[in-house]
């Protein structure tokens, strides 16, 4: 058996998984590569070089999905997916605010050439979900929208969505990466505001406090050890209007 990176069997079902509502774009292989290249950049490789090392693999992967941090590892792959679907649309779309917010972060990354007394603060990246307050089943189509300090804040890097739409194949979960800020100070705190929408239910606000010490640089990585995960958001029900 050949050298090979058991991730990439993994992630190519992800992509399957996330795309059955799209078979054109399940079909188009330069698509589906361009995914699968933009998760495994971003996810540690696994590789095996016979079958019993194969094997070996699975049955771990098998047996860890009893437990919650195998669901957390799922979650977080279906995650990249779909931040990996989005930006390959947006770059075959020329999208203006995806373009935008790559022009952007461009532009700081030119900026760190330059010397500079300020500090990078580099923000996690941030999953919830929302649920139905009466069943904590997951709500799809919640509109939520996150704020530092007030501000709604552009994303790290494109493909990931700010307002975030929840959908079925997340089921219910949302996710942001902050665009990095600067400060003269090496440690900041600062406020995350969360306002979730849905025309069925109440609006919600939810507020976080988060607290980041002062970098040389924009960091491009994701580290499954730095997420931040929050607890649920509750959404309840507007009461029926009589006739």
């Amino acid at each position: 058996m050949k050298l090979k990176n058991y991730q990439e069997d993994v992630v190519l079902r992800a992509i399957e998984i996330a795309l059955e509502d799209s078979p054109e774009l399940l079909e188009d292989e330069v698509f589906v590569n361009d995914v699968a290249a933009y998760v495994l950049n971003r996810v540690p490789p696994r590789y095996v070089m016979s079958e019993r090392g194969f094997l070996r693999l699975a049955l771990e992967h098998s047996e860890d999905e009893a437990h919650s941090r195998s669901l957390a590892n799922v979650i977080e792959l279906m995650i990249l997916v779909n931040q990996g679907v989005e930006l390959v649309k947006s770059r075959r779309d020329a999208m203006p605010f995806e373009r935008a917010a790559l022009e952007g972060a461009e532009g700081l990354a030119h900026e760190e050439d330059e010397p500079t007394v300020e500090f990078v603060h580099n923000y996690p990246q941030i999953i919830g979900r929302v649920v139905d307050a009466s069943d904590g089943t997951p709500v799809r189509g919640a509109r939520v929208t996150m704020h530092i300090d007030g501000d709604v804040v552009p994303p790290a890097a494109p493909g990931w969505q700010n307002p975030y739409l929840t959908s079925d194949q997340t089921r219910g979960h949302f996710s942001f990466w902050p665009r990095s800020t600067r400060s003269e100070r090496e440690q900041i705190s600062g406020e995350l505001l969360f306002t979730v929408e849905h025309p069925e239910y109440d609006s919600l606000t939810v507020t976080e406090q988060v607290r980041t010490t002062g970098d040389f640089g924009p960091d491009e990585t994701i580290r499954g050890d730095q997420i931040l995960s929050l607890s649920p958001f509750h959404l309840s029900r507007k009461p029926d209007e009589g006739p």
